[in-house]
């Protein structure tokens, strides 16, 4: 996400990211009124959503290397010798123990981060999945799939499925940062 003012996004309880942090970051000029701050959170929410699957096979591919990493111990060093340059900066001088705890703390790092978002992601898809349009947010971000697809399962027009997506994509907004309820309402 994109910050302004040097200012963090704080995480919270109930609310995937507080708003008043989520505001602070998107204030100013180009992001002052809230309008703008609600596309802004549109477009955050879109982008988590399409990471979703490069998420998974990353976390997949972690808990794999992780795997590997702990069964072999010490000889991962030498099957694992790419992740040594995430490890080791110049100047570093590491007994191969130190550097192999490294590498395990790094990716057991990863991979919770990964599963933080992940969880985060799937609390959110859950607010909205009682909806009769869910399918449209799960097909495009989560399977690929285009509109036109889409709506010849639904049986609806294209425009049907994109409507309905950009409202169930609003609602998301307002659940992960708290802002876009404008939005949502002004969309009939």
């Amino acid at each position: 996400m994109k910050q302004k003012n040097g200012s963090s996004v704080r995480m919270i309880e109930n609310r995937m990211v507080d708003p008043n942090a989520f505001a602070a970051c998107y204030d100013g000029a180009d992001y002052g009124d809230t309008k703008e701050r609600e596309r802004a959170a549109y477009k955050e929410t879109e982008k988590r959503l399409f990471a979703l699957r490069a998420l998974q096979a990353r976390m997949a591919e972690t808990k794999e290397e992780l795997g590997e990493l702990e069964s072999l111990g010490l000889d991962a060093l030498k099957a694992h010798s790419a992740s040594l340059v995430r490890v080791l900066r110049p100047g570093m001088r590491l007994e191969p123990e130190e550097v192999h705890r490294m590498q395990l703390e790094m990716l057991r790092a990863r991979l919770a981060a990964d599963e933080r978002e992940w969880k985060r992601m799937r609390i959110a898809l859950d607010f909205i999945r009682d909806d009769p349009y869910y399918l449209t947010v799960e097909a495009r971000y989560l399977k690929g799939m285009g509109d036109g697809d889409v709506a010849l399962r639904l049986c609806c027009d294209p425009s049907t499925v994109r409507r309905n997506r950009v409202r169930l994509v609003r609602t998301l907004a307002l659940r992960l940062y708290g802002v876009g309820g404008m939005l949502c309402v002004n969309s009939f």
